[in-house]
């Protein structure tokens, strides 16, 4: 029975926005999308561009949350004048936008993880081609023998070098690095 009552109560005092107003959930979604255009539009150089870019985006988010830019401005103005509201706005967006980082920061360690493994493996086959070649040519004279494993230990000292490069994060393409 207490519970009932207090859910009464919660619900029944919780503000509403007037009407003509994008409500605060609706309107959380809407900045964060928009902030998420804007973020993108600014790396584009050519101001005319970005306008082009940016009056496609903002429609586009309109369109998706059935708004227009009227109500959109109606509404950025009236959080405005009730700033407790907008900060309680942006801080789940701010939430989002870490999260949101963070995953990407992921996804990007995944995918260097990945190429590091596949240029391990070509670097490893191009020493053994590399050091089986150099072996084929090798004649069975013991000077022939030390200059075959010296040329052996060079490739092998170059691949090292590749691998820790890699490693270490420098991701040049695998044909410039080998070279």
């Amino acid at each position: 029975m207490w519970v009932l009552i207090v859910a009464i109560l919660w619900f029944g005092c919780k503000s509403k926005t007037p009407d003509g107003i994008i409500d605060e959930e609706r309107m959380e979604a809407i900045l964060f999308d928009v902030h998420i255009a804007d973020g993108y539009i600014s790396t584009i150089y050519v101001q005319d561009s970005a306008r082009k870019v940016a009056a496609a985006y903002y429609n586009g988010i309109y369109k998706k949350f059935d708004t227009d830019s009227a109500e959109y401005n109606r509404s950025l103005n009236y959080y405005y004048q009730n700033p407790e509201k907008l900060q309680e706005i942006y801080k789940v967006i701010s939430t989002r936008l870490d999260n949101q980082k963070a995953k990407l920061k992921q996804a990007d360690s995944l995918l260097l993880r990945r190429r590091f493994k596949a240029d391990s493996i070509k670097i490893i086959k191009i020493f053994k081609a590399d050091s089986l070649a150099i072996r084929k040519k090798m004649k069975t004279d013991s000077s022939s023998k030390v200059k075959a494993d010296a040329q052996i230990k060079k490739k092998k000292a170059q691949a090292d070098s590749l691998l820790n490069t890699k490693k270490s994060g420098d991701l040049k393409p695998l044909s410039a690095a080998v070279q």
